[in-house]
């Protein structure tokens, strides 16, 4: 059976809390080599499903005991640090990443179950498995005739 969604444009207007989000992290300039990312420069995946949601992040030179993961309601807050060991003597032609600390925070649609929280770190890629809080969760009401 086809579910049938009508257009409502209420549902495309944002809350004044992330519209004032959007203004701080639009308006402070990142310096050249700033240990603080921001989700404009910071590449990540986040996918939904009716159970929950998927956090992917690439976290290069990484090591999974360098990764500190905090969930509290719908916030995710990461830090971890990158450590690359640079040759003796080397000359830098590249500087993509750097040994440093980061840290990043991720505002979720919905709060999530911080007590089934899973991660999983493979290829140099932090998987984060975010299950949606019950009261969050789409529920199927059965109508009843009196």
């Amino acid at each position: 059976m086809a579910n049938i969604n009508r257009y409502n444009p209420l549902n495309e207007m944002v809350s004044l809390r992330e519209a004032m989000d959007h203004l701080f992290e639009e308006s402070i300039i990142n310096p050249r080599h700033s240990n603080v990312l921001n989700n404009r420069g910071y590449a990540a995946n986040l996918f939904e499903t009716s159970d929950g949601y998927t956090l992917q992040l690439p976290m290069p030179g990484t090591q999974p005991e360098d990764v500190e993961i905090t969930v509290q309601q719908e916030v995710v807050y990461l830090k971890w640090e990158v450590k690359v060991q640079i040759p003796e003597g080397a000359t830098m032609h590249w500087h993509g990443f750097q040994p440093s600390k980061y840290q990043q925070s991720f505002t979720l649609p919905a709060p999530i179950n911080a007590e089934r929280v899973e991660a999983h770190y493979s290829n140099g890629i932090l998987t984060l498995q975010l299950p949606k809080a019950e009261h969050a969760k789409a529920r199927t009401i059965k109508v009843n005739s009196l």
